[in-house]
């Protein structure tokens, strides 16, 4: 009888998560690799969302989610901390209907996400006991010693899958033949073992040529290469055809990135698809290799969400950020995006909060200029990546950050700063807040007079 296979998306626990086109796309290449392998797969998303009915703007919306009690390390923060997923009778139920497997892999994502691994890892074995239990996925891979401290009953896998000519090196019986993935990893075993889908998600490219000293891109994806436009394709088609699909997400760390004739390929070939999709980045694209031919294409192939990774245009940061985009260049990209049709609320611009020696004001100052561009402020707050620079830099004034991946939360992180609590923060939300707010009130008054004229 063929091996069979247990895949396991867990629970998350954090005070924030938003279906904004999530998807686990190192679990959905563990089971192209399992089925590759001859494998028999059953996948469990404790992610799942509970109705169609509830979708939100694009196919996006909520999580169902219960409230828990908060660790020590979150007794000063005022709000809710959430186990986020499907009830916990709903789970045992799918791993008592399940066939019984000869191995479980579990994923894990954000490093302060491990007490929602932790619960999943509780409930597995307290309906499977003795089945072996894989641990995968990005915090396994930026913190192997302390998850394989947290969980010694598990093995916990600490390089990825994704790179060509990777398998599971591990020492366990039934993985050690596993032929590896190839050179062109697909998703669409994954896509397959989903019930529903709200949304697809899309890859172009694995890794970043770029090394900004917060991200852990270049740790979890080393090399920088592209993907076969006809494989993306074949896994667009797949979520039209079988789930009705309409709103896609770009993965990629670096999307727009160096000379990409494939890109423009594929972009072409979207057009075809006009009407039929939407396009979103959620990612953060890069502004550099914007111009008008590249902008006008991505309209036309479907594009209505656009993300921007600016963080800051500050001089004295330009080293943690590669100097990826000062002021001047941010205006003249955003012009170009807007002369091609898109409206103010279709672009945002990441702005990072809480990089070293920065200071809110210098924050707010940033927040106020992208503002006065016309578009959405989207500020997010430093998550200390194990492994990355600014980590290191960070561990030496906060050693617990070491042990306890609780404190990585941006959320909390950004409170321990010195002139960054917690009404440092409101005033950053607010400030964004009224800035979005204020363009609502300037498109409506200018859409009031079109009407009366």
């Amino acid at each position: 009888m063929r091996q069979h296979a247990l895949i396991i998306n867990p629970w998350i626990t954090d005070f924030k998560l938003y279906d904004e086109w999530m998807h686990p796309l190192g679990l959905y290449v563990l089971i192209s690799l399992l089925k590759q392998n001859n494998w028999d797969v059953t996948f469990v998303n404790c992610l799942r969302r509970d109705s169609p009915r509830k979708a939100k703007r694009c196919s996006t919306g909520d999580f169902p989610w219960v409230e828990l009690e908060k660790p020590p390390a979150y007794g000063t923060i005022p709000r809710k901390y959430k186990l986020y997923g499907i009830e916990e009778c709903r789970l045992h139920r799918l791993l008592e209907n399940a066939r019984r497997p000869d191995m479980i892999f579990i994923g894990s994502g954000m490093t302060y996400w491990i007490d929602g691994l932790a619960r999943t890892v509780d409930a597995v074995g307290g309906v499977l006991p003795d089945i072996p239990v894989v641990i995968g996925g990005i915090a396994a891979r930026l913190m192997p010693e302390l998850l394989a401290q947290r969980f010694p009953e598990c093995i916990v896998v600490s390089h990825g899958i994704l790179d060509a000519g990777q398998g599971l090196r591990t020492k366990h019986d039934l993985l050690a033949d596993l032929k590896p993935i190839g050179a062109d990893p697909s998703l669409l075993g994954g896509l397959r073992s989903c019930e529903h889908l709200y949304h697809g998600p899309v890859l172009t490219s694995l890794g970043c040529p770029l090394d900004c000293t917060y991200c852990a891109s270049r740790l979890l994806q080393p090399s920088f290469r592209h993907r076969s436009v006809e494989v993306i394709l074949d896994e667009i088609e797949y979520c039209i055809d079988t789930f009705g699909v309409r709103d896609f997400a770009f993965y990629d760390d670096a999307l727009l990135y160096g000379p990409r004739r494939d890109l423009v390929d594929l972009f072409r070939r979207l057009c075809v698809k006009q009407g039929m999709v939407r396009l979103h980045t959620p990612n953060g694209l890069h502004l550099r290799p914007l111009t008008p031919a590249l902008v006008e294409l991505m309209r036309e192939a479907g594009f209505v969400t656009l993300r921007f990774g600016y963080e800051t245009g500050s001089q004295a940061h330009a080293s943690d950020t590669c100097a990826k985009a000062g002021r001047k260049l941010l205006a003249d990209r955003i012009s170009l995006v807007k002369a091609a049709g898109f409206g103010s609320h279709a672009v945002g611009v990441y702005i990072m909060g809480g990089l070293p020696g920065q200071t809110v004001e210098s924050m707010l100052d940033e927040m106020d200029y992208v503002g006065s561009l016309g578009i959405d402020v989207k500020p997010v707050f430093l998550s200390p990546v194990p492994g990355t620079p600014v980590f290191n830099t960070y561990a030496s004034r906060f050693p617990g950050l070491q042990s306890d991946p609780l404190l990585h939360n941006d959320t909390v992180f950004v409170t321990m700063l010195e002139g960054w609590g917690g009404e440092a923060v409101r005033r950053v939300r607010e400030k964004a807040r009224a800035l979005n707010r204020g363009r609502d009130r300037e498109i409506t008054v200018a859409g009031d007079g079109a009407t009366g004229a």
